[in-house]
């Protein structure tokens, strides 16, 4: 799924993260215009970090790719989108072809879980999440 529906699945499990101490941090590439507009869309509460340079994005090892964010599986996502909810993919100016990932780091420091999504629709379940922390 796409980094709005995974970002919008997460805020709806807020409380879910904070029985477990956790704190959701949303990194973000984007102007600081356009994220303030996704976040209003998606979920304001969530603490945002701007990470222009990307430094984040490359210290993760999250790439960029056209082909694998164009592959025929996103762009099918994307057509039934546009049939079920009349609403088609927007970019607000952002790369489309930058990967992004999901990461658990515990409060020593230490990386549990590293995600860096294959295409758009390769994200980890809420609920694979949340096992993982329960077990933390």
């Amino acid at each position: 799924m796409p980094c709005r529906e995974h970002a919008a699945q997460l805020c709806a499990h807020q409380e879910e993260f904070a029985k477990l101490n956790t704190r959701v941090f949303i990194i973000s590439f984007g102007t600081p215009p356009a994220l303030q507009q996704w976040m209003n869309e998606v979920c304001g509460t969530f603490t945002v970090l701007l990470d222009r340079d990307r430094a984040v994005y490359k210290a993760y090892q999250l790439e960029r790719s056209r082909l694998r964010s164009r592959h025929p599986r996103v762009v099918w996502m994307y057509i039934k989108r546009w049939f079920q909810r009349g609403q088609f993919f927007d970019s607000h100016g952002d790369d489309t072809s930058q990967l992004g990932g999901d990461f658990i780091v515990d409060k020593n420091g230490i990386l549990r879980l590293a995600h860096p999504s294959q295409d758009p629709t390769d994200r980890p379940s809420v609920d694979e999440l949340l096992k993982i922390l329960k077990k933390l």
